[in-house]
């Protein structure tokens, strides 16, 4: 009796030390085997399951090799244009995916075009940029100037303009008369290409050394506080549409991109 009441409580502290409803006894089963970083058959499998993008973002050299495997394909003359397309595509979601706080910046700006679509939308001036970031970065947390945070603007700037060149590459393929792949939320890629048009013009034409920096130091700093930006050569922008053509390339490739998506910016955006 008195054996079997020890073995009793010795399984009783092993199933408090390993309690079912706190611990995953299957931890080592639902593990994602990763592919193959330099295969993009292999990423492409992958490219709708979140938990690649939630690994990738803990590994920066696996990651770094997988946006170079995507971005030759992409930019490949030889390889087959769906492939291209859909390695443009994944490339813009490794670059945003696995950064903080761009899934947030996507939302306010689906917000500004939902405001749009009701007629709601604020005024706001294409030759102002400030106004733009304001609405779609916000104010910095709890509204102080925070280092940190300043850091994390760095990278979500550098997500956008990666996403903009990826993006840009997809978008010339479909003016080159290639379809929209299958599966593609068109909607959510549009969203996507509008965002990062925005900041790489931005960063293009504000006037300091280190474009991205500023941009990132005035984000990170109150509106009431932060010092004004200044840029060089910014075009008199009369349509929303010309904000997204590339400023060095003249490419129209993101605009192409929202088109597909059966959105008509100019008309969405106009501030008449």
């Amino acid at each position: 009796m008195k054996k079997k009441l020890v073995l009793g409580l010795v399984l009783l502290v092993l199933l408090v030390s390993c309690n079912p409803f706190t611990t995953n006894i299957f931890s080592g089963i639902d593990k994602m085997k990763m592919p193959d970083p330099t295969n993009v058959n292999d990423l492409l499998s992958v490219s709708s399951e979140p938990q690649f993008y939630e690994n990738l973002a803990s590994d920066s050299a696996e990651k770094e090799i997988v946006i170079q495997t995507l971005n030759t394909v992409a930019n490949d003359t030889s390889a087959d244009p769906e492939v291209r397309q859909e390695a443009a595509l994944m490339l813009a979601d490794v670059y945003l995916k696995t950064t903080t706080g761009t899934d947030e910046t996507l939302s306010n700006l689906n917000s500004v075009v939902g405001d749009a679509i009701e007629g709601n939308l604020d005024s706001y001036d294409l030759n102002n940029p400030e106004t733009l970031l304001r609405m779609l970065f916000g104010e910095p947390p709890g509204g102080v100037y925070s280092a940190t945070y300043k850091a994390a603007l760095v990278l979500q700037l550098n997500a956008f303009l990666g996403a903009a060149d990826s993006l840009q590459s997809y978008g010339e393929l479909l003016e080159a008369g290639y379809p929209v792949p299958p599966d593609t939320n068109s909607g959510d890629t549009a969203t996507k290409a509008l965002m990062a048009g925005i900041v790489r013009t931005i960063v293009y034409y504000e006037n300091s050394a280190n474009s991205i920096d500023s941009l990132a130091e005035y984000l990170a700093t109150p509106k009431d506080s932060a010092a004004a930006l200044s840029y060089t050569g910014l075009p008199a922008f009369s349509n929303p549409s010309e904000v997204l053509v590339d400023p060095v390339t003249s490419s129209t490739g993101l605009n192409s991109v929202i088109e597909a998506s059966g959105l008509v910016i100019d008309d969405l955006l106009s501030n008449s």
